[in-house]
């Protein structure tokens, strides 16, 4: 369990503190966590920020556990969002959470003790989209951006077919993480089926409510100059292999120049990136490698 910054009760514990603030749409939640102080003693000190995008259905007990996952891995400083309460339609989330996650970009580089910090963009599977345009918008304060699974699917996927596989999956999962990480997927399942049954019926026969449109903004993304890295899982059901290969091949026989985007696959299915090592460690390693860290790429223990 993380402790406050101002706790020195033990060295092993991975520490955060509260950057949050108020901003266009509300109260924005902003926790960054650091690494341990025994794990700095023998890593030493982080040079980096790492704000996280959070998949859909994760709530803020999920994205943490990504956070402190990545940030033990890394040994970087990881930051976890928590939106501004708002109802919204199904088509108005990814503009809002990437107004706010641009916001939370800008909060860290002009407004807060991090400012110093290079940062890497981390968006994870829906979390993708708002990570993408955010990092459009900010460009010039990040280093690069790693998608993991994004939602990038083929013509004729239905949502519905697509959150069946993910309340799968998040069950197979749960039955391999710790007892923390089985109650963070458990929420995010809830949280899942709870979406599909609440909202309205666009969501569950329209595709493009939950996906977005193809390469259209990860051409922008490459217009920006910035370093992209896309991971994908071989047994990852809801994001599949096939369709996030069928946008790189998109933008390879549009004439892209996508030398950029270090594409990976990886031993994962949907819910298990940032709980299982294997795939865990591939993310800490090109975060690093994003920020030109090649050096404590390659030293990751």
């Amino acid at each position: 369990m993380a402790r406050s910054l101002y706790d020195v009760a033990d060295i092993d514990s991975i520490r955060y503190d509260d950057v949050s603030f108020d901003g266009e749409h509300g109260h924005v939640g902003v926790t960054l966590f650091m690494p341990s102080a025994r794990q700095i003693t023998l890593r030493g000190a982080p040079d980096l920020v790492v704000p996280y995008s959070a998949g859909w259905g994760e709530g803020k007990q999920a994205a943490d556990v990504a956070c402190q996952a990545l940030t033990k891995a890394a040994n970087v400083m990881t930051v976890s969002v928590t939106y501004p309460r708002k109802s919204l339609d199904v088509h108005d989330i990814v503009p809002f959470r990437t107004a706010v996650f641009a916001e939370v970009i800008d909060h860290l580089h002009e407004h807060s003790h991090y400012d110093h910090y290079d940062k890497v963009v981390v968006g994870y599977s829906r979390g993708t989209a708002p990570a993408r345009r955010a990092a459009v918008q900010m460009h010039d304060r990040i280093s690069g951006i790693a998608l993991i699974a994004p939602t990038w699917f083929k013509a004729g996927v239905k949502p519905l077919e697509l959150a069946q596989k993910g309340i799968a999956e998040s069950v197979k999962g749960a039955r391999r993480g710790s007892w923390l990480d089985r109650m963070g997927l458990v929420g995010a399942t809830v949280r899942l089926a709870t979406e599909l049954v609440a909202h309205p019926l666009e969501l569950r026969k329209d595709v493009s409510a939950i996906a977005e449109d193809g390469a259209v903004d990860l051409v922008e993304l490459l217009g920006t100059g910035l370093n992209i890295c896309v991971i994908a899982g071989t047994d990852d059901e809801v994001c599949a292999i096939d369709g996030i290969r069928h946008v790189l091949d998109e933008l390879t026989q549009d004439g892209e120049e996508i030398e950029r985007i270090g594409y990976h696959e990886v031993d994962s299915d949907h819910f298990s990136y940032f709980l299982n090592p294997t795939p865990l460690r591939l993310i800490a390693e090109q975060v690093l490698r994003l920020a030109g860290m090649d050096d404590a790429a390659d030293g990751m223990p």
